[in-house]
């Protein structure tokens, strides 16, 4: 009889155990998404200040250099360091619009998720069509095919740049090869 209580015991230990690890996955999953979240945004985060050290854009009078993200804006705090420092002798200026109309001052506009926008049906005709004179970046999947200057794409878990050279160039943008090695170039659709 003591065996059978021994081995209940014992099964009945690996069951606690393995229901606690259920719970510990359970719980330290959320928390994994979360961190590989922050880290992609992290990196986006560099990459849009990295664009002003490696794209030139055309002159502008403008007395800052400002960068608007459209709508939702998933980086939080991470991009408050920018306005501490400069593009072209101008200092960094963040700006949280609602809509692309209002970014018409903007040198770098950036929306996450424009699919989700009524009036951002075709990103690209509007954006390229629209803000001629702004690097438009996304992370909406096909964005720089659909006619956007830069897109943010993921791959493994890595974020991966897909770039329009032919709509940055028809906006007057000047990219270094040092980007272009690092991107994937694709053909954007043609709209006026």
């Amino acid at each position: 009889m003591a065996s059978v209580f021994s081995t209940d015991d014992a099964l009945s230990r690996r069951a606690v155990r393995f229901v606690r690890w259920i719970i510990l996955c359970c719980c330290v999953s959320p928390a994994l998404q979360a961190d590989e979240l922050n880290l992609e945004y992290k990196v986006k985060a560099a990459y849009l200040y990295n664009f002003t050290k490696f794209i030139t854009w055309p002159e502008k009078a403008s007395p800052t250099f400002n960068i608007c993200i459209i709508g939702t804006d998933p980086f939080g705090s991470l991009l408050s360091p920018l306005e501490s420092k400069t593009v072209q002798d101008k200092p960094i200026r963040l700006f949280k619009l609602e809509t692309p109309k209002q970014a018409k001052d903007c040198d770098i506009v950036y929306f996450d998720n424009p699919e989700q926008r009524a009036d951002l049906a075709l990103p690209g005709v509007l954006l390229v069509g629209s803000l001629k004179k702004s690097l438009t970046v996304s992370s909406e999947p096909f964005f720089a095919e659909s006619g956007g200057m830069i897109g943010f794409a993921l791959d493994d878990g890595k974020v991966k740049l897909h770039i329009n050279l032919k709509a940055l160039k028809q906006s007057g943008f000047n990219v270094s090869a040092k980007l272009i090695e690092v991107a994937t170039l694709v053909e954007g659709t043609e709209h006026e």
